[in-house]
């Protein structure tokens, strides 16, 4: 669900990227990855990462901000996390990571600790709402990148671009 605000967008998905990583040697493969416009000033996301080498008991995450200027820089967050913690922990405590991920969490199966034994990950039919999502930074054009680890070894990439406005 979108939201506006005196008809203004406040978010927007503006392109949406995934690959697998030239180390990651048959441990995934992406079915689809793609954005979806639904209404004006409305995009919803949707990915499917099918898993081949189940269960997955080590798996870490690396999330980035970058801004656009003069190609995208480095901007305020890097952080890496323990995906497995997290899903087990979703509710204890403030971070980053929690906050995009319970964003996210409605609209994909990243509902289950670890082990991981679900062949696929997925987020389905994802839309920025304002009133849930409101990131800490100056309207512009933005990148989240999201590198999954497993065994300590890079996996896959999701490179996520929206717009800030107002």
């Amino acid at each position: 669900m979108c939201t506006q605000i005196g008809g203004t967008r406040m978010l927007k998905f503006t392109n949406v990227k995934c690959m697998d990583l030239p180390t990651n040697n048959g441990f995934s493969k992406y079915d689809f990855c793609r954005l979806k416009v639904v209404g004006r000033n409305c995009v919803e996301l949707s990915l499917k990462c099918s898993l081949l080498n189940l269960p997955i008991t080590n798996l870490t995450t690396q999330m980035q901000l970058f801004q656009r200027r003069d190609g995208y820089r480095p901007y305020l967050y890097n952080v890496y996390f323990d995906f497995c913690k997290l899903m087990n922990n979703m509710n204890r405590g403030f971070s980053l990571e929690r906050y995009i991920f319970g964003a996210v969490r409605k609209n994909s199966n990243f509902n289950q600790t670890c082990p991981w034994t679900e062949n696929y990950m997925s987020v389905d039919k994802f839309a920025l709402n304002f009133t849930k999502i409101d990131l800490p930074v100056p309207t512009g054009y933005y990148r989240f990148d999201f590198t999954f680890y497993s065994y300590g070894i890079p996996r896959t990439l999701t490179q996520v671009y929206f717009e800030k406005v107002i």
